[in-house]
């Protein structure tokens, strides 16, 4: 697939594979053969054999190698049984991998295609029963193709071989090393900035650092900064300076300690998981909108009162208020940080700890170095004369684009819950009011309750406020399925199928759709889709629509069975897997009246011809 996708996305996806092991256990292992021998066949007991297990992939599917790096797809795994004749088992080796830049994940995959052989060297016993002898194991791996991917399968694996009597001979007898795995270059696995040493690591979590700024995760956050520090520092600098000091540091210590203690707890994907969590991301979208009327004026964001009584001093409450901004801002901003830390906390869930900490560590200040300054700008700001009225109209300003950010985060659990109501129609239809809202409120004609009427509009209120109207003018063409600028457009949810638009009608019953298939002497074409599969939108928003595609379809009793998600997703997955042995989205299937199945398509494609193909022949 060549569409971008944010990778936050693409890694949900990625784990929802990941977490599917018991449906891959009863998927068959199709696309793949999978095979072992012992070389020699014929060894003695104390002597050292070497196990190779051969794996033929279809044309045009691939799987990942033994060293492929974590924050990406699943490497291939071999593991071996208990034997009563093994003594010492040393580490896989396999063929050197094709290197592929994958934009999804923003790095280098290492794939295998074709024909290729895994090995490695085993350690008899030299108390080994003479005789037949067998050796077992499971390979697991992930098959992919151009369009679609299939859930990780382990398929078994069984060599045999004869133990002859007689001593080991010296020309047999090897040391064996069970080291990890290493890249076929024979260089010991790096990972993330090690490849570059110290300073490639460093640079890395600095620009990803930077880049992070500009997440609707992050960015909100800028005015509710700006507020907090407004008012407990804004007639002291040495205070101002403590309080930024102690925010900044909170953020790099909180954000540290809360991705390691998420990891060791949940697992190297929780940055994922907490990310993809619907709870979160509601939770997230309410404190935006109450930051937003909180910075409308409407109340104060306060620490409890009993947190305030406890602290000794009002310095002391102060530093505490700090802390508690610097928690938030590590709590909202982990959303977003995921395609940089992900690595980094499954290194730590496999025992290394200086590189992730050092990472997290130089990330986390990276972004917090500009909200220290905005922490003790807001004491600079407050000494300009006649700041308070401007000053007040900024808060407000920002106001509107918490809400704006909340939208999206209300989004992302509408998509995941399936509510249907925070489309990207909803969603883009609010920002162009709220965009519209800000420029009226910057000339004057909007006000919150406690302002005074604006006494003259200048040319700075008038040129910010068009830039608010120029965007809200550029994402209209979007309610009229006209795509905004990309910028805009990478922030909106996944694009649902717009049903009020949709000519053709689906069903979400098969065995319902079997009787209509009777009844009107018709096939019946079966759509396996996904909520979050990306592809799957891309067809029914582009394919579907050809005037050709549609005609075709219309022929067909259609039935839309949805496989990760809603009321029957399981059931349909399971149906999908038992009846058609593919677990994969997109899937089509053309089946006949009395439930036979006549032509199928995986995958998504952009030929057009090639889809009318499948489509005629249930016709």
């Amino acid at each position: 697939m060549k569409m971008t996708l944010p990778r936050q996305l693409w890694l949900l996806a990625w784990i929802a594979m990941g977490t599917s092991a018991v449906f891959a256990a009863a998927l068959p292992t199709r696309h793949i053969a999978v095979s072992a021998r012992v070389e020699p066949a014929v060894a003695r007991a104390g002597e050292t054999v070497k196990l190779v297990i051969t794996a033929v992939v279809d044309e045009g599917w691939h799987l990942y190698s033994l060293t492929q790096k974590p924050g990406g797809p699943e490497k291939t795994t071999i593991t071996l049984a208990e034997s009563a004749v093994v003594g010492k088992a040393g580490a896989f080796t396999g063929p050197e991998p094709k290197r592929v830049r994958d934009t999804a994940f923003d790095m280098d995959v290492e794939q295998h295609e074709g024909k290729m052989e895994f090995t490695a060297p085993l350690a008899l016993k030299v108390d080994a029963a003479v005789g037949k002898q067998k050796i077992e194991g499971k390979m697991r791996f992930m098959l992919c193709n151009e369009q679609s991917c299939l859930p990780p399968m382990t398929a078994p694996f069984a060599a045999e071989f004869t133990i002859e009597p007689g001593a080991p001979r010296a020309e047999f007898v090897a040391a064996v090393s069970t080291a990890p795995a290493v890249e076929a270059k024979g260089a010991p696995e790096k990972f993330g900035g090690q490849a570059d040493g110290l300073g490639g690591l460093i640079l890395l979590a600095i620009i990803s650092g930077l880049v992070s700024l500009l997440t609707p995760c992050v960015f909100p956050m800028i005015p509710i900064t700006v507020s907090f520090f407004t008012k407990e520092a804004s007639h002291d600098r040495r205070r101002a300076l403590q309080l930024a000091v102690v925010y900044g540091l909170g953020i790099i210590a909180t954000f540290t300690l809360v991705g390691v203690v998420l990891t060791l707890l949940l697992g190297a994907g929780s940055a994922n998981k907490f990310a993809a969590s619907p709870l979160v991301n509601i939770g997230i979208g309410l404190l935006f909108v109450a930051f937003a009327l909180s910075l409308f004026g409407l109340f104060e964001i306060q620490l409890p009162s009993s947190w305030i009584d406890a602290a000794q001093s009002r310095a002391g409450a102060g530093t505490v208020g700090a802390m508690f901004m610097a928690l938030v801002f590590t709590l909202t901003s982990f959303t977003c940080t995921a395609p940089f830390i992900g690595p980094l906390l499954v290194a730590i869930t496999q025992g290394a700890w200086f590189w992730p900490l050092v990472g997290m560590g130089v990330f986390s200040a990276t972004f917090a170095a500009p909200f220290v300054l905005l922490a003790l700008f807001p004491s600079w700001i407050a000494r300009l004369p006649r700041s308070g009225g401007w000053l007040n109209s900024t808060k407000v300003v920002m106001g509107f684009l918490e809400l704006a950010a909340a939208m999206k985060f209300f989004s992302n659990a509408d998509l995941i819950w399936q509510w249907d109501v925070f489309t990207t129609p909803v969603v883009l239809a609010s920002w162009i009011v709220l965009a519209m809202l800000t420029g009226l409120y910057i000339l004057g004609k909007l006000r919150m309750p406690h302002e005074e009427p604006v006494e003259g509009v200048g040319g700075v209120r008038v040129m910010f406020s068009l830039v608010f109207f120029v965007l809200a003018l550029v994402m209209t063409p979007g309610m009229v399925r006209i795509p905004p600028p990309n910028l805009i457009d990478s922030y909106l949810p996944t694009p649902v199928a717009l049903k009020q638009q949709e000519k053709l009608t689906w069903s979400d019953d098969y065995a319902a759709a079997l009787k209509q298939a009777k009844a009107e002497g018709k096939n019946v074409f079966i759509d396996f889709t996904g909520y979050t599969c990306t592809n799957c939108r891309w067809m029914e928003i582009s394919m579907f629509p050809q005037p050709e595609v549609e005609a075709a379809l219309q022929k067909f009793v259609r039935v839309r069975l949805y496989t990760d998600g809603g009321p029957r997703g399981q059931e349909n997955q399971d149906f999908q897997i038992a009846r058609f042995g593919d677990a994969a989205l997109p899937l089509y299937v053309v089946m006949s009246a009395d439930d036979k199945e006549i032509a199928r398509f995986a995958g998504m494609t952009r030929d057009v011809k090639a889809y009318l193909e499948f489509l005629k022949k249930g016709l």
